[in-house]
């Protein structure tokens, strides 16, 4: 499975004098029976001038209705229902959308545990995901895809947590194969592989515990040592490398002024593939075109990265970086 992380947040200053000033915060209408609320790039509620979220609830007779949208874009983010006035129990169907408009996420909870089908979408409309809930948990078929289409996840399970998995790799390659005992606890044999087809660990497990394993390298070699070797994608020479790779790359475009505030944040989304190769990349919070292409595009062209290790193979592994664009 993908992990996504948030590295510590990247500051770049601006030294260029700055010359247009054309950034308000948007303006948003609302009625006397409405509350709202303003959040930062981590869903931390903050003053207006630091916002990139804004939210409006209304209790309905249905509930506290509530509606999530990217303050620059005036875009939805999510809308739904909630039972309390903090929102904290959702009750009814949810919509969750990608920072260019496409829905991300669709489905229903039912006092605040998934209920029914539940639908997810990659940034460009292709399906991500097809899940069924019962009580918040998984049950029935569940099945996945990457980007371009080719099955990721493909999982089996029963009301109890217990049930059978296998998942590939983009290439059509099998990744992993084995079962569940209750509680959604690997049991028994489980099996791992290469993106090349070849076995990279055979894995035994009781009830969840690891209690044997086996590991090959990618020619089919049976390896002496199983040490654990699993670990994040890493940029060459770790984070401060990274921070000045971002360091020279990065701008602020000297033709716009930020006003009413002191920075903006983007934060951008991508993959590191089992190659090391920076793939995926989209703005998952954006600022305003010209900051996000900037901060977008600095990613792009980053060099490779040490991939990502899981059961002795390589895996891809996702991300988010949060730049922020600090004027003087």
């Amino acid at each position: 499975m993908e992990t996504y992380i948030i590295p510590d947040v990247f500051y770049f200053r601006n030294m260029k004098t700055l010359l247009i000033p054309l950034f308000f915060l948007a303006a948003f209408s609302s009625t006397a029976q409405t509350t709202e609320k303003y959040f930062d790039y981590l869903w931390k509620e903050c003053e207006p001038n630091a916002a990139r979220f804004y939210t409006v609830i209304e209790h309905t007779d249905s509930g506290w209705h509530r509606s999530d949208y990217f303050i620059h874009e005036k875009k939805l983010q999510m809308d739904g229902t909630y039972e309390d006035a903090d929102c904290k129990i959702a009750n009814g169907f949810f919509y969750y959308f990608h920072a260019n408009g496409e829905l991300e996420s669709t489905g229903k909870y039912v006092h605040g545990k998934k209920e029914g089908l539940w639908l997810s979408y990659h940034p460009d409309g292709l399906m991500s995901d097809s899940g069924m809930y019962a009580n918040g948990n998984n049950t029935g078929t569940r099945l996945a895809w990457y980007e371009n289409g080719y099955p990721r996840d493909s999982a089996v399970w029963n009301t109890d947590g217990s049930g059978i998995e296998i998942t590939w790799f983009d290439n059509g390659v099998p990744s992993s194969g084995g079962r569940y005992t209750a509680g959604e606890k690997p049991n028994g044999k489980w099996q791992f592989f290469h993106s090349n087809g070849k076995l990279s660990a055979q894995e035994t497990y009781k009830d969840g515990v690891l209690t044997d394993k086996q590991y090959f390298d990618e020619e089919g070699n049976n390896m002496k040592d199983t040490s654990n070797s699993d670990h994040p994608a890493e940029f060459p020479g770790g984070l401060k490398a990274w921070q000045k790779y971002l360091t020279k790359q990065l701008y602020f475009p000297d033709q716009y002024k930020i006003v009413n505030a002191d920075s903006a944040v983007v934060v951008v989304a991508f993959t590191i593939d089992e190659n090391g190769n920076v793939t995926n990349v989209f703005v998952s919070t954006p600022f305003y075109p010209q900051f996000d292409r900037i901060a977008e595009g600095v990613i792009n062209k980053s060099p490779k990265w040490i991939p990502a290790m899981q059961h002795n193979r390589k895996v891809k592994y996702s991300l988010q970086q949060a730049v922020v664009f600090a004027q003087e």
